[in-house]
C-alpha cells in the first residue's frame, strides 16, 4: 500500500549519528566564507605600500654631464670636409653622450646645460630615460655666451647631499673658454676639493679655435685666449683633471670611450620604488577562498539515499 508521507530512515537530524568530518566541514564553511568576505573588503579598500628607497650597492661612478649650449655649438667642426665632420658640433656632441649614458646601469647621472645661465636638465640619479629625454630637449638651437663657471658650480652642488661611496666626475662638453675672476676661481676650487669630485673636459676645437695641446707663443696675451685661460686654470684645482681636444666626431667618441673606462669602482646609491598595490593580494585570496567554497558546496548531500 503506498503510503502519503516518505519513509526516511532517521526522520529528525537529532537522530542522526555523530559524523566528525561533517562538524570540520561546517566550520570550514564559515571560516572559508568569513576569509572570502573580509578579502574582498581588503581589496575594495585598495590597500599599498608608500613609495620607498632601496639600498644597492654596484659598480660604477656619480657622474654630472654639464653641457654647452652656447651659439656656437650650433657650427660644424669645420665648413669643408666630410659630411660627418661637418655636422653641429651640439648635435655630434648629443648623439656621444647617449652612449655614454646607455653604458654602466650602476651609474648614477644628470646634466646641466649652459649659455648665458645654467638650467639643471636632469637630476643626479639612476632614471636614465630622463638624461635621454634631457639630451634630445637640446635638439632645440642655443644661444647667449658660454657661463661656463655657473654651469660646472651647479652640477657639483648635486653632489653635496650625496655620500662619497664612488667616483665622482664632471663631464664639461664645451667650445669655448671664459675668464674667471679671482672669487670665482676660489669658490670652485673649494669646491671641486669638497666634493672630491674629477673634472673631464671634452674640448670640441671649431676649424679656427686654438689648440689647447700647444703652448702660446712668447708674447701673445692669454686675454685674447679664454679656453686657454680656462685650460690652464683647470689645472690647479688640485683634483684628477684630464682635457680632450676634439676636432672631429670620431675623437668625441674616442674621450667618451675614454672616460667611460674610468667608471667602474664600487659605487652605493639609493633607488626610489614606486608605490606597491597589494588589492591584487586580497582579490587572489578571495578567489581561492570561492573556489574552496565551490568544492565544499559539491559535498553537500541533496536528498536522502533510499
Amino acid at each position: 500500500m503506498l503510503r502519503g508521507q516518505p519513509h526516511w530512515l532517521h526522520p529528525a537530524l537529532q537522530g542522526l549519528p555523530q559524523d566528525p568530518l561533517s562538524v570540520w566541514l561546517e566550520r570550514a564553511w564559515k571560516i572559508t566564507l568569513s576569509v572570502l568576505m573580509l578579502a574582498l573588503s581588503i581589496a575594495l579598500a585598495k590597500p599599498f605600500l608608500n613609495a620607498q628607497m632601496v639600498e644597492k650597492v654596484g659598480r660604477g661612478a656619480h657622474v654630472m654631464i654639464v653641457l654647452d649650449r652656447s651659439a656656437s655649438m650650433n657650427e660644424p667642426f669645420v665648413s669643408k670636409g666630410d659630411a660627418q665632420a661637418r655636422l653641429p658640433k651640439m648635435q655630434v656632441a648629443r648623439d656621444v653622450l647617449k652612449s655614454l649614458v646607455k653604458q654602466g646601469q650602476d651609474d648614477l647621472m644628470g646634466m646641466v646645460t649652459f649659455s648665458t645661465s645654467p638650467i639643471l636638465a636632469a637630476p643626479l640619479g639612476n632614471d636614465r630615460a630622463y638624461v635621454q629625454a634631457a639630451l634630445e630637449a637640446t635638439e632645440a638651437g642655443g644661444m647667449g655666451f658660454t657661463a661656463v663657471a655657473r654651469g660646472v658650480g651647479m652640477a657639483l652642488d648635486y653632489f653635496a647631499d650625496q655620500p662619497v661611496t664612488g667616483a665622482r666626475a664632471i663631464v664639461l662638453v664645451s667650445d669655448g673658454g671664459a675668464h674667471l675672476d679671482g672669487k670665482t676661481q676660489d669658490m670652485l676650487r673649494a669646491m671641486f676639493m669638497r666634493q672630491q669630485a674629477a673634472l673631464y673636459w671634452i674640448y670640441l676645437r671649431s676649424e679656427n679655435g686654438v689648440s689647447l695641446k700647444q703652448s702660446l707663443a712668447e708674447g701673445e696675451n692669454i686675454d685674447a685666449y679664454p679656453e686657454v685661460a680656462l685650460h690652464e686654470y683647470f689645472q690647479t684645482l688640485h683634483v684628477p683633471y684630464r682635457m680632450y681636444e676634439a676636432e672631429n666626431p670620431q675623437a668625441v667618441k674616442a674621450a667618451v670611450r675614454d672616460i667611460a673606462k674610468l667608471k667602474n669602482k664600487p659605487a652605493r646609491y639609493l633607488q626610489p620604488v614606486s608605490r606597491q598595490d597589494l588589492s591584487q593580494y586580497a582579490y587572489w585570496l578571495a578567489w581561492l577562498a570561492a573556489c574552496a567554497l565551490l568544492g565544499m558546496l559539491q559535498l553537500e548531500l541533496k536528498q536522502w539515499q533510499a
